[in-house]
């Protein structure tokens, strides 16, 4: 497996502030970096529910301590599994929204176009139908250009332009594998600008259209506020901006209501040394507050 490295680890360790003997949830298992750190914050009095809808994540952290409970689900259903493990009150929450380093090099679903092989997939549930496959065989090219221009943060002339060239591509033979869909960006993207990696963003459009990422965000932290306690903490890593936005938002909404206090009056951010031993962490924000 591919080395895992949670990013802003330090960080988060302070703003959650857990205790010995405290309930925390982690409610993006990943790869168990931040798991293994509130478990270790919170001691064998303490406790810890991780949420991961990707079964092979969960297989591959291996056997759970007993004051660990995994929930193989959508952490859209935060408050559900919360009240079926005894963590109606949490001290803690935190989301770390980063798509994990196995998943990019190791799943062979996708994700990435380092492998033009792989199956055009990016589930992160294997149990859905759904694919970026199926998305770019079914979509319309008007839902296909709306689908780049807000997901992918592409230009709409460009958006437009990739609908198109998807369309007419697809009338020829159906989208199967990564290297299907790199054949149009390079047409598009690469012609423009000449190197790969602007086909990250179209990329990054069907990762979050496929797995309804921006919706569960927005249902899930409202859910994980709820079912803190007074006091308790909620932490947030995201890695662009529609995500941030979503956050930020959401906090600024809660502190004007007078439910919380904003614990970062600027996202957190990784500092140099931390981007030089893992690069990923270069694009994640932080950002916490504590229910009043």
């Amino acid at each position: 497996m591919s080395i895992h490295i949670p990013v802003l680890a330090r960080e988060v360790k302070a703003l959650l502030n857990l205790k010995e003997g405290g309930k925390a949830i982690d409610a993006t298992l990943g790869a168990g970096g931040h798991t293994k750190d509130m478990l270790s914050a919170v001691g064998n009095l303490g406790m810890v529910l991780a949420i991961e809808q990707d079964a092979e994540m969960i297989k591959i952290f291996g056997e759970a301590p007993q004051n660990l409970a995994i929930e193989n689900a959508n952490f859209r259903k935060i408050d559900e599994l919360a009240a079926k493990n005894g963590f109606t009150g949490a001290d803690a929450v935190l989301f770390d929204l980063g798509i994990s380093r196995w998943h990019y090099i190791d799943s062979g679903r996708g994700f990435t176009f380092g492998n033009s092989e792989e199956p055009l997939l990016m589930n992160l549930d294997t149990a859905s139908e759904v694919s970026a496959a199926s998305i770019l065989n079914s979509m319309d090219e008007r839902g296909l250009a709306e689908m780049f221009a807000e997901l992918g943060e592409i230009r709409s002339d460009v958006s437009r332009r990739l609908a198109k060239e998807i369309t007419d591509a697809r009338k020829k033979k159906k989208f199967v594998k990564v290297g299907d869909l790199l054949e149009v960006a390079e047409k598009i993207m690469l012609k423009r600008h000449g190197k790969l990696h602007e086909a990250t963003k179209i990329f990054q459009a069907l990762r979050i259209k496929v797995n309804d990422e921006l919706e569960n965000l927005n249902a899930a932290q409202k859910k994980a506020f709820e079912i803190l306690a007074p006091g308790g903490r909620l932490a947030i890593i995201s890695f662009h901006s529609l995500e941030d936005r979503i956050v930020k938002n959401y906090f600024r909404e809660l502190a004007k209501s007078g439910k919380a206090v904003i614990l970062t009056k600027k996202p957190v951010i990784a500092e140099r040394e931390e981007i030089l031993q893992n690069p990923a962490s270069r694009s994640a924000k932080l950002r916490a507050i504590e229910k009043i």
